[in-house]
């Protein structure tokens, strides 16, 4: 028997509720080009506003649609709960208080939100045999193009439905020839079906500078199965044969130029003297030589630069191809490093006699001014989260941090590497010059657009603005969402995106769980599915989807489980891989099994036939 005093007392809630939602109503335009979902954002905002927890126990225990589905027709839902409860109560009292409760019905919201999914992804449907519903996008590698576009034809036919050209790499001259060759397989497909193609803007992505070059000591004879040495002399260093890639099948070995004089002396079965930059002695045994070069195999490890000396019986010669390399930044916890801006390159930290330090490892930053949206005890990150720190100390334009995360031997810090900065407020336009030059690039055949580093809804308009300018309103836009700001701003760049005919919104769960903390990626995701279905615009699931089974052809079993997840969204993005048509293969399977069972955040009761 139903509890009429709970019935009751919900029903004040509900009331309570419903007027909050409702009163929002006036403050939205009704000629807005998405008015609907835009009010619908509205109403999730105002209940997602307070805790409804209580609220929700209590319509759990009547049996009663406890509003955790009811994202996308907020005011429906209300409104349908309030009558019936009414009804139960016999108070005859409801009625719907909007015109647009009725209007935006379960079924409604559903068509509206598959109807923006295939303005940006096509007609993809399930059929009689997959219930997948979710778009593929795969990102192209740099070689799509090779043997006529082979690898595209191949994608496309398993099933691709969109593929990615990202302007960090490459240039407008491959873009437009992967560009050609979907134009080309579009030929043969109806309008529903044709394979869209989304530009990846690179954005203002923060990264690490150049690191001084120095002379590297060449180690030769670093393990028992790598004492193979190629000698050259000096008129032959310019010239090494292609011939010597293949002389061994275990890794390359070593190749080191001698004076032409000493190398006139080498004869088979002879010997070598080395001495090497710690004064260490070594022999190659000479087994083979000619005009070009020789070869042998040294008796021990060596480490080879400017200060070594090559003996010959009675003459003495150098090592000659000692070339500069990148100096070596080793981070270990609780080590320092200066962070700056500028032209100065990179250094490893300078140690005295005792090993004490006299001058901290330094690295450049390419935001300038990035001291000034910095403070104290602020977290940083570099190279995807291998490298941590804190900011200690701050001198002008000079961030002095504390590695606080490392590998138990130090991480190797590394040139262009993205630096993140989740606990300070940097904010930088997403659209850069390069940007702009890029649309421009591609515009004759881009589908869609994606922002990266989108922060807030004037990152949206300042894309909004090129379009337009260009006479390309058509283009869809995607907000890449992959910062802090990005997700607190979610509201607005929503709101603007609702302004636009065509939009979307990637999870870039790349940079986005560096910014918002590993442990807090799961809880940031739903929520960023959640609103977004709220403004019925549909979501791309990104980064590292099924990585492993992309690089290896065998998945983890938590990529399994992200995988499914991803079948949440309307698209869901692989990057390149060698294994790609295996693992789109594998992930249709996913996508068709969750389909079965799950319909977005809803749980479907189909019949159970594992027992």
């Amino acid at each position: 028997m139903l509890d009429k005093k709970l019935l009751e007392t919900t029903l004040d809630e509900i009331s309570q509720l419903k007027s909050e939602i409702f009163s929002i109503n006036s403050q939205v335009d009704t000629n807005h080009e998405h008015y609907k979902s835009l009010l619908n954002l509205k109403h999730y905002l105002i209940l997602r506003s307070q805790d409804r927890t209580k609220l929700q126990e209590k319509l759990f225990s009547l049996s009663l649609s406890s509003l955790g589905r009811s994202y996308a027709h907020v005011a429906w839902s209300i409104d349908t709960l309030y009558q019936q409860i009414d009804t139960v109560l016999n108070c005859h009292t409801a009625q719907t208080l909007s015109d647009f409760a009725s209007d935006l019905t379960i079924k409604n919201a559903i068509k509206l939100s598959s109807s923006n999914s295939n303005l940006l992804f096509g007609g993809k449907k399930s059929s009689q045999f997959s219930r997948q519903t979710t778009a593929i996008m795969v990102t192209l590698p740099s070689n799509a193009t090779d043997d006529d576009g082979a690898l595209i034809h191949d994608l496309a036919k398993v099933g691709v439905n969109a593929f990615r050209i990202n302007t960090a790499h490459d240039d407008a001259t491959l873009w437009k020839a992967m560009a050609d060759i979907i134009a080309e397989i579009n030929t043969s497909r109806d309008k529903k079906s044709q394979i869209k193609i989304f530009v990846d803007l690179a954005g203002p992505k923060i990264r690490t500078g150049k690191i001084r070059e120095i002379k590297v000591p060449i180690a030769v004879g670093s393990n028992k199965t790598e004492k193979e040495v190629l000698i050259f002399h000096s008129k032959s260093m310019d010239t090494i044969p292609e011939s010597t890639n293949n002389i061994t099948q275990q890794k390359k070995p070593a190749r080191i130029v001698i004076n032409k004089k000493i190398y006139k002396k080498l004869k088979i079965y002879s010997a070598l003297k080395i001495v090497d930059a710690n004064s260490k002695k070594a022999f190659i045994t000479i087994t083979d030589v000619n005009d070009s070069f020789a070869q042998g195999y040294i008796d021990k490890k060596v480490y080879l630069d400017d200060s070594s000396k090559i003996y010959k019986k009675r003459t003495q010669g150098t090592i000659l191809n000692i070339q500069k390399q990148a100096e070596l930044i080793r981070l270990k916890k609780d080590d320092l490093l200066v962070i700056g801006e500028g032209d100065v390159a990179g250094r490893a930290a300078v140690y005295d006699e005792n090993m004490q330090v006299v001058q901290n490892a330094y690295i450049s930053c390419s935001f300038v001014g990035i001291a000034e949206h910095v403070n104290i005890g602020e977290k940083i990150f570099i190279d995807d989260g291998k490298i941590g720190l804190e900011v200690i100390a701050k001198e002008d334009a000079l961030i002095t941090c504390k590695v606080t995360l490392a590998k138990e031997n130090g991480t190797l810090l590394k040139e262009e590497k993205g630096i993140n900065f989740p606990d300070s407020h940097v904010m930088t336009a997403a659209l850069t010059q390069s940007d702009k030059e890029n649309v421009l690039s591609v515009i004759d055949f881009v589908d869609h657009i994606s922002l990266s580093f989108c922060q807030s809804a004037q990152d949206v308009r300042d894309l909004k603005n090129l379009l337009k300018e260009n006479g390309r309103e058509d283009i869809g836009i995607v907000t890449k969402i992959e910062t802090q700001q990005g997700v607190s701003n979610m509201p607005e760049i929503l709101e603007e995106l609702l302004a636009w005919s065509k939009s979307g919104v990637m999870i870039a769960r790349g940079d986005l769980a560096i910014e918002v903390g590993f442990e807090n990626l799961a809880y940031v995701q739903e929520s960023l599915l959640d609103i977004c279905d709220a403004a019925h615009v549909p979501v791309i699931w990104a980064t590292q989807v099924l990585e492993n089974q992309m690089k290896s052809n065998l998945p983890s079993r938590a990529e399994i489980t992200d995988a499914a997840m991803s079948g949440r969204a309307e698209c869901v993005m692989l990057n390149k891989g060698a294994f790609a048509i295996d693992t789109i293969g594998i992930l249709k399977h996913i996508l068709h099994d969750m389909h079965s069972i799950s319909q977005k955040n809803r749980q479907l009761l189909t019949k159970e036939t594992l027992w």
